[in-house]
């Protein structure tokens, strides 16, 4: 009896266990990562549209940049043509500061595999430690739906957890954490 019990509690333990490290290694902690948007203060329909549950399969890269002492929000879509560029400049949100994890780029939108909002970053996760200074953001692939190294050549598949779909075994893209309540996206980490 008290041997079936030794058993059962250790199973359980070891299932916790394993499903513990598979969500602490599902969003990264090791690139700084914060972007706040009010897409009702900013009327941006290339941002919106990626964030529409709807429009699974669309997404956004988004970068900044600082524009006559401005912020300066860069959306482009996944399709590589549409591109729209909004100034970031009331008081509250002047406040904050913008850090888009290792390239200053995230690509946003929903799975169209229906696995929920993805917010990754836009450094290819397996050329990251080749030197100091990031030098490999990804670049749009297979109309939008992947994304490519130019360095190692991998793609990797933005609708399925940010696998790689073609090129050498390696490490998944980086994603944060992201959330969006209808009106205010958040990235962090």
């Amino acid at each position: 009896m008290l041997h079936t019990i030794i058993r059962r509690l250790s199973l359980c333990l070891l299932v916790l266990l394993c499903s513990c490290g598979e969500t602490e290694n599902e969003y990264d902690t090791s690139n700084a990562c914060f972007f706040t948007f009010d897409t009702q203060l900013h009327n941006t329909s290339i941002i919106r549209h990626a964030l529409n549950p709807l429009a699974s399969g669309i997404f956004v890269l988004v970068t900044t940049e600082m524009k006559s002492g401005v912020v300066a929000v860069n959306a482009e879509l996944n399709d590589g043509k549409t591109h729209e560029q909004t100034l970031v400049t009331t008081a509250r949100e002047n406040y904050v500061s913008y850090v888009l994890g290792a390239a200053n780029g995230l690509i946003i939108g929903y799975s169209s595999l229906g696995n929920g909002l993805y917010a990754f970053d836009r450094q290819c996760p397996n050329c990251v430690h080749d030197f100091a200074l990031y030098k490999y953001p990804l670049a749009w692939s297979n109309n939008g739906q992947w994304l490519e190294c130019n360095n190692c050549k991998r793609k990797y598949d933005l609708n399925n957890n940010g696998f790689i779909n073609e090129g050498e075994k390696g490490l998944k893209l980086t994603r944060y954490h992201a959330y969006y309540d209808g009106t205010v996206l958040t990235v962090k980490n």
